[in-house]
């Protein structure tokens, strides 16, 4: 009797924790979304709906090769989906992760490369596709990136100039 309460005890936890990756996404909540520079695709971010507690649930990381162990403690799980503006349609969505993790950088792809775009959210993959990639497109993606890094070099000046001096103090020890 008791071989068999424990084999059913397995077996409804195995089909419970099954169930609940669909309906963690089935049921998630709407936080936020994001409009791509180029005016092409959204990004919207979303809470699952977990009743399992979040020690039975693997928390990602973007490098594949790195496992992380069940029981790791999670912040407050979000999971992306990527949408084309035009049509609405699906075009991928990421694993559910720890944003406490992976930095919040959404990279829309690269101009460098007419004809793809792989688009990736907190490091993880979001979709490849070859929509929006013409080079129109791919120019006004590219000019936002331009922007970027001009409104990053005064911090990369600054960075420069500490290393510098504390290179130059260093050298007078």
């Amino acid at each position: 009797m008791k071989a068999v309460l424990a084999t059913l005890v397995v077996v409804t936890g195995f089909a419970l924790y099954q169930a609940s990756n669909w309906w963690e996404r089935a049921y998630a909540a709407y936080d936020s979304s994001e409009i791509s520079p180029d005016g092409c695709f959204r990004i919207d971010t979303y809470e699952p709906f977990w009743i399992l507690p979040s020690m039975f649930h693997r928390s990602p990381d973007p490098d594949p090769t790195i496992r992380n162990h069940l029981g790791r403690p999670w912040g407050d799980a979000i999971f992306k989906r990527a949408y084309q503006i035009g049509t609405g349609e699906l075009l991928g969505e990421t694993v559910i992760f720890d944003p406490v993790g992976p930095p919040e950088i959404i990279d829309w792809g690269r101009g460098s490369k007419p004809g793809r775009r792989v688009v990736v959210a907190n490091g993880f993959p979001l979709f490849d596709s070859n929509r929006c990639s013409d080079d129109a497109t791919l120019a006004k993606l590219e000019a936002f990136y331009e922007r970027q890094r001009e409104a990053n070099q005064p911090v990369v000046d600054t960075w420069r100039k500490q290393r510098m001096q504390e290179a130059a103090e260093d050298e007078k020890r």
